[in-house]
């Protein structure tokens, strides 16, 4: 049980979505595949699989304009992640040829 007077104990209600979409870009592309508009508190956890492609291909987290967290992914793999305070993702990927895969992610923000 958790006593509301401790300091290690929250209040907050959190709400808990999960986000999955595959992606596909052809070429060196920088693609958006997710964009926060609930709140800038936000708390992610998730996967980013790579299934189709030759070359590394990069994730990065956005605070507007600015990354502020990046994976690499290799082909053929996945990367796990666990980030906070982010805007966007974004999937950059280099060479001609063609990259597939999917990004799953479970976001939890608080509500007032």
């Amino acid at each position: 049980m958790c006593n509301a007077n401790l300091s290690c104990c929250s209040s907050k209600t959190l709400v808990q979505d999960q986000v999955c979409i595959d992606w596909a870009a052809t070429g060196a592309v920088t693609e958006t595949v997710y964009t926060n508009n609930i709140t800038q508190d936000l708390y992610a956890s998730g996967y980013v699989k790579y299934d189709v492609g030759v070359n590394p291909v990069t994730v990065n987290f956005l605070v507007g304009a600015t990354v502020v967290n990046t994976i690499t992914v290799q082909p053929q793999s996945s990367g796990s992640f666990t980030v906070r305070y982010f805007t966007t993702i974004q999937i950059v990927t280099t060479g001609t040829a063609t990259s597939q895969g999917q990004l799953c992610l479970t976001v939890r923000y608080p509500i007032s």
